[in-house]
């Protein structure tokens, strides 16, 4: 009786592999890719923050503008630095732990201490929502909803200066959540928006998680219904309505502070200065990028100040343009996709979720060079 020959090949007695096709790749391919994607979503959602909804914090509100006609803040914005329009929801501080007021100095609430949201310090006719004086819902967008040890909301005070950077003393505590796990979009109910007699103002909003020290902070802008209008103007100036309000900084006659056609006045660590103002300083003169105080100009490569002149004329050269915008690289940070730093001179921009990993150090790293 004859062996009947099978269908399967042998060779040395054990059986062939199954034949790689070009169907079974890209099957097998496809499923990775999708996993990857999944992936990818997660850590970016786990990584996500949020910011209020109503009324609008500041990074939301230019966010929600078309890129094509910002408003003048927010295309000041933009300009100083992309990621304070498209992180809206991370102005953050990861080692908060309940301690605000210590980390986070006055003249920076806005943008808690971070440079990439530097502009939001910055006074101006920033997009504001109308609020009623009196017990009021707010809405929260989280795009990660973390357990919360609580929520403060703060109004700034009745006659509070809307031409100045938002200040610790400047505000007033109006409500306190406790403890709770928020949904992705959150009401807060039972605000009790106090009466103002000046229109502008600022809802100042703080998440402290209770799962971590980090914590969230955005500044809303809001004008106050019924307010009389009339008590805007900053002390001391007349009734012109020249305060500039409407201007983004540095777009002014020349943000000089020194006044009509005067030279630069010397800088003074007990003077405070807003982006443009221009000041001398060791035979140089040197121009804010953003609200200071107390800075020297040079004492710090990613300071506030910019060196427009050497020999302390108004030719505009050097000023070290050259140098990267974005915050140096901090190993301790964790970053998203899209946020930027800079390292060795570069600026590197991360593709996802990353902590730890140097920029450059490897070409499958999360970093992609822009600059």
């Amino acid at each position: 009786m004859s062996e009947v020959e099978t269908s399967t090949s042998r060779t040395g007695g054990i059986d062939e592999l199954p034949r790689v096709t070009k169907s079974r790749v890209i099957k097998t391919g496809a499923v990775i890719l999708f996993a990857l994607v999944l992936g990818f979503f997660a850590v970016q959602m786990a990584a996500a923050h949020g910011s209020p909804e109503d009324p609008t914090g500041q990074a939301l509100a230019c966010y929600n503008e078309d890129p094509g006609d910002r408003s003048p803040m927010c295309e000041y914005a933009a300009e100083q630095n992309s990621q304070a329009i498209y992180n809206w929801m991370g102005i953050r501080d990861g080692d908060a732990a309940g301690n605000h007021q210590e980390n986070i100095d006055d003249g920076e609430l806005c943008s808690a201490g971070k440079e990439r949201f530097a502009p939001y310090d910055e006074p101006g006719d920033w997009p504001s929502t109308e609020i009623t004086p009196g017990e009021q819902t707010f809405t929260l967008d989280l795009t990660a909803p973390h357990a919360t040890e609580y929520m403060r909301f703060y109004m700034t005070k009745d006659g509070w200066n809307p031409d100045t950077a938002l200040a610790w003393d400047d505000l007033e505590l109006i409500h306190e959540t406790g403890s709770f796990t928020p949904s992705g979009t959150e009401k807060i109910e039972g605000i009790d928006v106090p009466d103002r007699n000046n229109e502008e103002h600022i809802i100042y909003w703080v998440w402290q998680r209770s799962d971590s020290p980090e914590a969230f902070y955005s500044c809303s802008y809001v004008d106050v219904a019924g307010a009389d209008g009339g008590d805007d103007t900053p002390p001391g100036d007349g009734d012109d309505g020249d305060d500039g309000d409407d201007t983004p900084p540095g777009d002014g006659d020349d943000g000089n502070d020194g006044g009509d056609g005067d030279s630069p006045s010397a800088w003074s660590a007990d003077e405070t200065y807003t982006s443009g103002d221009q000041v001398t300083y060791e035979g140089s003169t040197w121009e804010a990028s953003w609200w200071t105080r107390g800075d020297a100009p040079g004492s710090s490569e990613w300071g506030p100040w910019e060196k427009v002149d050497d020999s302390g004329g108004d030719d505009g050269s050097d000023g070290g343009d050259d140098s990267p915008d974005a915050d140096a690289w901090d190993p301790d940070e964790t970053y998203t996709g899209g946020d930027q730093v800079s390292h060795d001179g570069s600026t590197w921009e991360a593709s996802w979720w990353t902590q730890g990993d140097e920029p450059g150090s490897s070409e499958w790293g999360p970093w992609e060079q822009v600059e």
